[in-house]
């Protein structure tokens, strides 16, 4: 039985389980990757985001995550989904695709988020995301079809560009990219309003391409968690008190997957001291109630004893 089971080692649950074991509890980290770092770990380019970090990767970030965690030697188990979260007596049940059954006093769902694929598959042709593969791809001399409104649209717009592509064309139905992006972009090359895609030549609008990258933003990864019936957003995250507590007693939700206002590596890492520090406040009031009761009962163990009010010592009461 760990004190709590953090389902993720993004920069949220790795925060929240450091915080913890500092505090002097243990917690067990569950995750699917084979490292800690989340996200971080599928962005190769510096995350100048971060003030204490300097000329660092997200690779690199990660990879310092992973050290630090290991290093207060935290339970952690790698390369294992979780499949189902169930409540029982006491606490939470966690099974991994393992088949391993842990079991804690309270659960932290930190598992992020993931592309939305808006329907497409990935493919030769449809890029799915930001990241790694988008980071790899070869756009050299290729008209490249970019979906979405937001910031990463935008900026990727820039990278291809950067990247040699022979032409780059924009398609949002609504725009929402801070003011940076909108002044690196040719209005030009941007079309707003609805467009019929076939992803198959791959088409859009009635204009062929050599590829299409979607990049219709971000959806909470939560498949072992759907029976719970916790309160969400519209948009599909979990809502959270500020304590970071689900709608569920003991059950938090950090990070990304509750969409904070801006989420992010610091604002994620901030989200897990806030639901250790309220994981700890409920830890340590059963314990000094137990404590208290350990104090009653040693008590009533002794017999009742007075001072005498000449020698100062102590005596039994009469008849006793």
């Amino acid at each position: 039985m760990f004190d709590a089971v953090i389902i993720g080692g993004g920069p949220a649950g790795a925060s929240c389980a450091l915080w913890l074991k500092m505090l002097g509890f243990r917690p067990c980290i569950i995750e699917r990757r084979c490292a800690l770092g989340g996200l971080q770990n599928d962005n190769p380019y510096p995350n100048q985001w971060i003030a204490p970090v300097l000329h660092k990767t997200g690779f690199e970030v990660a990879a310092d995550m992973h050290r630090h965690v290991l290093e207060h030697d935290i339970v952690c188990r790698f390369g294992e989904a979780v499949t189902e979260l169930e409540v029982v007596e006491g606490g939470f049940r966690v099974t991994t695709s393992g088949g391993q059954v842990i079991l804690g006093r309270a659960a932290v769902l930190a598992s992020g988020v993931r592309p939305v694929k808006g329907g497409f598959a990935a493919s030769e042709q449809v890029i799915i995301g930001p990241g790694r593969t988008m980071f790899n791809a070869d756009f050299e001399g290729q008209s490249v079809a970019i979906l979405g409104g937001g910031d990463n649209a935008f900026e990727n717009y820039i990278f291809v560009r950067k990247r040699g592509a022979a032409g780059v064309t924009l398609f949002a139905r609504t725009i929402r990219a801070r003011r940076e992006f909108l002044e690196k972009v040719p209005p030009a090359d941007v079309r707003i309003g609805p467009y019929p895609i076939a992803p198959e030549i791959p088409e859009v609008a009635g204009l062929a391409f050599d590829r299409v990258v979607v990049l219709y933003g971000w959806e909470p990864y939560l498949p072992y968690a759907r029976h719970l019936n916790l309160a969400m957003s519209p948009r599909g995250f979990v809502e959270t008190s500020a304590d970071c507590e689900t709608s569920l007693p003991n059950l938090y939700a950090i990070g990304e997957i509750a969409q904070r206002m801006h989420p992010c590596c610091v604002t994620s890492m901030a989200d897990g001291v806030v639901a250790a520090k309220a994981i700890q406040r409920t830890l340590e009031q059963d314990a000094v109630a137990r404590f208290a009761e350990r104090v009653r009962q040693a008590e009533a163990r002794h017999e009742p004893v007075r001072r005498d009010p000449v020698r100062g010592a102590t005596a039994p009461f009469p008849g006793r």
